[in-house]
């Protein structure tokens, strides 16, 4: 004879036995419930439930002003906030209580409490949620499975809830009410036998810590998780999890409008993965990290209407990922928009956390406001580099007797040099810290050489003065400083930090549009060509120098155009070959001719008429 709940259709309840073997525990899936620490905080999850951490911290109650103010997806359980049962469905906070400030008679248990709010339509899937409680009573042990099931149970063609009920209500009656009313539950004989057989089980273990002084020394966490899979056990048969996946999520990543990147491994295959997830996290769910083996991934987007697509993703992670070869080797990041993966042959050399912050920030929408910060970034970079070393270069001039014009090439390469070390910490690949990658970025050398001619040699020019650097060590030291403090300076951290915030330069317009070429102008090749050509004019060396400045308004035009191109060769290199070093031979080639051609010949260039000024 079935002791379950009768189905009202008519139906066999979740199992159909005795009731002298409903209580046997029988297997479940193993490691349902998981107890993680995140930043030194302990908390237990499920599988099931990803999203919701269960915190226990013994003896701790927040006031009535705490817990009204408390973090968004806050869920208090049976005393742990000091103040009447409420709920804010606006700031989503709840405290399931039936001590303080209510009739305890008239108010329900915080088991049933839960129950309620789940059968209710609480969408524990739409953010992260904290459930905290203070102590690991049966009532509080009952609300932390019904929260953490409650996909299932709040499946209305899943029986789980009528093999649940009945333990619910009757240790809410007993809780709310004593023992002396538990005939209020109203359970048939047979199924409240069964019942209390199964609520004596769950007590069992409490009765003997309590007994021998032990509950204070135990770990409530691991309690409470050994319970609720006694639970599972009770109500749930061995085959219901057959078709469950283990995954272990490992990292996540709010990506604004409420979706979320999720970073998990498992074995299974990212199609199954992407079925479970969808079930557990639902329309939140935005893109995939799965890591199968380390340094190898696969990327899946399954919310379409994210900002942006993997092929953005794919960019900026073969910029900051060492693993990712040249464009021509094939052995980078790429796939089509919807899924793809790391290098095939090398893997990636990236984290998990670091794969997953690239992909969150690639795949956000690009702001005008983030481009302004970024570019705001950039630009404080530059000024603070370029006046330390303007600044270095007077009080060496003033108290050392060094030449200003040398101290300046000194100064510019030391604090170029120490910006970059700075900014390579977090992500040297990003500002192009990496050997060069092929032979294509060589052919940007001749328009180098071209802009240097018509004098656009930047800052190189003011560290050497009239003397030719070919000439002598001491010339061709702070020259050789200055080239480089350049390049690290404008195309690793001005370059790096443009990318990041506006991302990589388009390598092909599909159509002339105003959009398409706006992303050419404003794109961080552009930019950085531009803030360099100008900083080189602004900071002119005065005469004698081996690049006249311009004395009129024809040459001010040609020795801009020059600087421009000098700046966008170095660009070109710099993204071609994704390295500052390339970046920084394409500059020195071109300064390098300057120096062997005579300064007549660099004057002639530099005065050829141009029908203004």
């Amino acid at each position: 004879m079935s002791a379950t709940l009768p189905d009202p259709a008519g139906a066999p309840g979740l199992r159909d036995r005795s009731p002298a073997l409903r209580t046997v525990l029988q297997p479940t899936f193993e490691g349902r419930y998981r107890i993680r620490q995140v930043d030194g905080v302990r908390f237990l999850t499920c599988i099931e439930a990803p999203g919701i951490r269960v915190r226990i911290d013994p003896g701790v109650t927040a006031t009535a002003h705490e817990a009204r103010t408390a973090p968004p997806g806050t869920i208090f359980l049976d005393g742990a906030a000091a103040c009447a049962p409420f709920v804010d469905p606006a700031r989503r906070v709840y405290n399931l209580d039936h001590h303080v400030e209510c009739v305890r008679a008239f108010t329900l248990s915080a088991c049933e409490q839960a129950m309620v709010l789940v059968r209710k339509g609480l969408e524990l899937r739409s953010r992260e949620w904290t459930v905290r409680a203070n102590d690991a009573d049966l009532d509080v042990v009952l609300a932390v499975w019904v929260l953490l099931n409650h996909l299932r149970l709040g499946d209305p063609n899943d029986a789980v809830r009528r093999e649940i009920m009945p333990l619910l209500r009757l240790e809410g009656m007993i809780d709310a009410q004593g023992l002396e009313l538990q005939d209020l539950c109203a359970l048939p004989p047979k199924l409240f036998d069964e019942t209390r057989r199964r609520m004596d089980l769950l007590r069992d273990r409490e009765r003997q810590l309590k007994s021998g002084h032990g509950w204070q020394r135990v770990d409530l966490l691991e309690f409470v998780r050994e319970h609720l899979a006694q639970i599972d056990s009770f109500v749930y048969p061995p085959c219901v999890f057959d078709d469950l996946v283990e995954i272990e999520e490992v990292g996540r990543a709010e990506m604004g409008e409420g979706s979320v990147a999720l970073a998990c491994r498992t074995r299974a295959g990212v199609y199954e993965v992407e079925r479970q997830l969808r079930r557990l996290h639902g329309p939140r769910l935005g893109l995939i990290v799965l890591e199968q083996r380390p340094g190898v991934y696969t990327l899946r987007q399954v919310d379409p209407s994210l900002p942006r697509g993997l092929d953005s993703a794919y960019a900026y992670l073969n910029i900051v990922d060492p693993g990712a070869g040249s464009t021509q080797s094939g052995n980078r990041w790429g796939g089509s928009p919807e899924i793809g993966g790391s290098p095939r042959r090398s893997g990636s050399k990236l984290s998990t956390d670091e794969v997953l912050d690239v992909c969150r920030h690639a795949l956000k929408p690009r702001s005008t406001g983030r481009r302004l910060v970024g570019f705001a970034r950039a630009a404080a970079s530059m000024a603070i580099v370029l006046l330390v070393a303007w600044g270095a270069s007077v009080a060496a001039d003033s108290l050392l007797g060094i030449a200003a014009q040398a101290a300046f090439g000194y100064a510019l390469g030391a604090s170029a040099g120490l910006a970059f070390v700075i900014g390579s910490i977090r992500r040297r690949c990003g500002l192009g810290l990496r050997l060069p990658r092929g032979t294509g970025w060589l052919r940007a050398v001749p328009l180098a050489v071209a802009g240097a001619l018509l004098g656009g040699s930047g800052l190189a020019s003011r560290s050497i003065g009239d003397a030719s650097p070919l000439l002598g060590l001491e010339a061709a030291l702070p020259w050789l400083s200055a080239i480089v403090g350049t390049e690290l300076l404008f195309r690793g951290v001005v370059h790096g930090q443009l990318v990041w915030a506006l991302g990589p330069t388009p390598t092909r317009i599909p159509a002339a549009t105003a959009s398409a070429m706006r992303e050419i102008w404003l794109s961080p090749r552009m930019l950085a060509a531009g803030m360099s050509g100008v900083m080189g004019l602004l900071l002119a060396s005065p005469s004698p120098s081996l690049v006249p400045p311009p004395t009129s308004l024809a040459q001010l035009s040609l020795v801009l155009v020059g600087s421009l191109s000098v700046g966008l060769a170095a660009g070109i290199a710099r993204e071609r070959s994704e390295s500052v070093l390339a970046a920084t031979f394409t500059y020195a080639v071109a300064a390098a001719v300057v120096a062997l051609v005579s300064p007549q010949m660099i004057g002639a260039f530099a005065s050829m008429p141009l029908g203004i000024g």
